[in-house]
This record gives structure tokens, C-alpha cells and sequence, in this order.
């Protein structure tokens, strides 16, 4: 968490042509929900990212995914979406350290 009150706001990936976007988040969705775990599947037409939450001590001491969001996206999207995160992890590793792979 950061101490900053103020978070920036999201790096949307350009979309087509360079014209700026601008992003308005309904107030039930401005607290987003949390996820630990996500998974990809994709199509010859989409690809599907279901971000979940992990429960541990699930039946037989399984873990539990439970999905929380799941966003399709057109193929064309993927990497811009990998460079925005590329772009907005640096920036972050830049201000607060490097991120460290825990499990």
C-alpha cells in the first residue's frame, strides 16, 4: 500500500490513431476488487484473463481460485496491454524498489 492519498491515474494503452482517451470509472466500480491470481486462456478471436482470488485450506487442503473479473480482449490488444505494464512496472520499481517473486 502506498502512502501517497492520491493514486496516479491508470497508463490506458493508446488506442487507435494516438487519440487520447479519457476513462471514467463509475463509482461501483472505483474500488476495484482484489486479485493474487490470474489466469489466461485465449481463442482464435479473444483472449480471456480471469483475475481470482486464491483461498488456501480449500477441501483436501486445495487451494480455491475464485473469480473475481474475467476480461476478454481482442488479440490486437495484447501487446499494447504487455508494453503498459512493462511501462507502469518500471515507473514503479523506479519509486519503490524492485518487486521481489514471492512463492
Amino acid at each position: 500500500m502506498s502512502d501517497d492519498p492520491t493514486p496516479p491515474e491508470p497508463t490506458p494503452p493508446e488506442s487507435g490513431g494516438g487519440r487520447q482517451v479519457s476513462v471514467h470509472v463509475d463509482d461501483e466500480m472505483k474500488h476495484g476488487v482484489y486479485a493474487n491470481f490470474l489466469v489466461i486462456s485465449h481463442s482464435p478471436h479473444e483472449f480471456t484473463l480471469d483475475f481470482c482470488q486464491v483461498l488456501p485450506g480449500g477441501e483436501g487442503g486445495k487451494a480455491r481460485a475464485e473469480v473475481v473479473s474475467r476480461v476478454k480482449i481482442a488479440p490486437t490488444m495484447v501487446g499494447k496491454v504487455m508494453n503498459a505494464l512493462n511501462t507502469n512496472m518500471t515507473t514503479y520499481e523506479d519509486k519503490y524498489g524492485m518487486v521481489r517473486d514471492v512463492g
